[in-house]
């Protein structure tokens, strides 16, 4: 990680040396903002592929917004719908959020830089740096405020020959790389930390530097709040057609409600400036100048992007409009269908209405058998005992335990009942989302469960004669 930060640095430094041998005022300043537009210019084409992921998602709003009103109580579902949205349109929900997040990961490493300016721009070790910090103070050096801001103050004093001497002499080895950096802009040093009581450093940096280091934190937030509020500007470009846009607002009163995704934007609008705000008064003022480019660059890219991407968001839109009516009018045909279906078995059923229905076929009774007689006979199986019914061989249980057939059988109906209120649901989800083979497949489900609950009160019926047998069975051998 040094050696890529050292690379940063010196590559930095190089573009500083330049406009220092050019004579232009604030090299390091100058320096700062054409680092970070090539920055922009190398990083641009990522940008553009986050970019062109919001463009999808804003233009998704409107069915996000229907799904939610569709199924908002029913958290599950729409997350599933909107997932299934998202794959159908091959659009990452996060793909716009991590483009939007690289200045913050470039920001921490330039921290790095711009602090410990001899180490990672003229290339020393961390030990020289001690070293060289040691020998600048027994030169006379007087450094203030945090130690971790004194090898920034160091290359600024690097000027003064009796320090630049005593350094040389305690590294001999980085002599030749020792050089001092002038963070002079216009009476502001750019190496200094801006102070919310700017007036306590009039002794030490003079009024004008002092007051200019209050005024440039405050300078980056507005212009990072106005960076924030065009971007939400040209995000809404792709939002909607201009057409339906102007159409909602004409029909309707009451303003919609804010989605999830408004309201995370409205959200970031107020928190990044205030991030930056409190970036400004915490870290030396060079960074301000890098947030400040940053946001003014930033501006000029979206604006590209917009002028670059416009014509193929409407062509988006007109595509993504005509597969929406192709869909709204296939869904209509599947549901005509349904319908059709609908209105055949309900004829059928009202034409059977009137017919007598066979009788259910009765099973005979099976004889009597006091040994397998059901009852609270301890190891008594009963008529219909099976086996695999309960799915084989089951745990020891205490042969003493009374078995409670009745709970068994309750269990097992309200277990059916609950299948079969599940498949009703599935059946009118598979209507109102017009799937005809879903549709099919339920219903044939339903009407398994319907023969299955037939076949069960078949079977109640039957083994009614032979419990009234065993009844009688009993009630005789208690009067012998």
């Amino acid at each position: 990680m040094t050696s890529i930060l050292q690379g940063i640095g010196w590559f930095l430094l190089k573009i500083y040396e330049l406009f220092e041998n050019l004579g232009l005022p604030g090299a390091y300043a100058l320096a700062l903002i054409v680092f970070t537009i090539l920055i922009k210019v190398v990083l641009f084409p990522l940008s553009y592929k986050g970019k062109k992921s919001m463009m999808k998602m804003n233009a998704l709003q409107s069915k996000l917004k229907q799904l939610e009103v569709q199924y908002g109580k029913d958290r599950e579902r729409y997350q599933e719908k909107m997932q299934e949205l998202y794959a159908k349109e091959n659009v990452n929900p996060m793909g716009g959020c991590l483009w939007s997040m690289i200045p913050l990961f470039i920001l921490i490493p330039l921290y790095s830089i711009i602090r410990q300016p001899m180490m990672y721009m003229l290339g020393l070790s961390e030990e020289a740096v001690k070293l060289a910090v040691t020998a600048a103070q027994n030169a006379g050096a007087v450094f203030t405020g945090n130690a971790v801001y004194y090898e920034i103050q160091l290359a600024s004093m690097l000027g003064d020959a009796n320090i630049h001497s005593a350094v040389s002499a305690a590294i001999p080895e980085f002599a030749d790389k020792l050089q001092a950096i002038n963070f002079n802009l216009f009476g502001i040093n750019l190496g200094a930390i801006p102070k919310l009581n700017f007036w306590s450093t009039f002794d030490s940096l003079g009024v004008w530097c002092s007051v200019g280091l209050f005024l440039i934190p405050l300078v980056v937030t507005a212009f990072n709040f106005l960076y924030t509020k065009y971007s939400q500007k040209t995000n809404a470009a792709f939002t909607a057609a201009p057409e339906e846009g102007k159409k909602k607002k004409k029909n309707s009163d009451k303003p919609e409600p804010k989605s999830q995704a408004e309201r995370s934007s409205q959200m970031m609008m107020w928190m990044m400036p205030l991030m930056y705000l409190w970036f400004g008064y915490s870290m030396p003022a060079g960074m301000c100048v890098y947030m400040l480019a940053n946001a003014l660059a930033t501006m000029a890219q979206d604006k590209l992007c917009l002028v670059i991407m416009k014509p193929g968001y409407e062509r988006m839109l007109a595509e993504q409009k005509e597969r929406d009516e192709r869909e709204k009018a296939e869904l209509a045909a599947r549901k005509a269908e349904i319908a059709e279906r609908r209105r055949q078995q309900q004829e059928e059923e009202k034409a059977n209405k009137g017919k007598k229905k066979g009788k259910k076929p009765v099973k005979k009774a099976a004889p009597a058998n006091k040994n397998g007689r059901i009852g609270i006979r301890t190891y008594a199986l009963g008529r219909d005992y099976d086996p695999n019914r309960y799915g084989g061989v089951t745990p020891y249980r205490d042969p003493q335990d009374i078995i409670d057939e009745q709970a068994i059988e309750d269990a097992r109906q309200s277990k059916r009942q609950r299948k079969a209120a599940d498949v009703e649901k599935a059946i009118a989800r598979a209507e109102e989302e017009g799937d005809i083979d879903r549709l099919k497949a339920l219903e044939e489900e339903a009407a398994a469960l319907e023969a299955d609950a037939a076949e069960v009160e078949v079977e109640e019926t039957a083994a009614l004669p032979a419990a009234e047998d065993v009844a009688s069975d009993e009630e005789t051998s208690e009067e012998e």
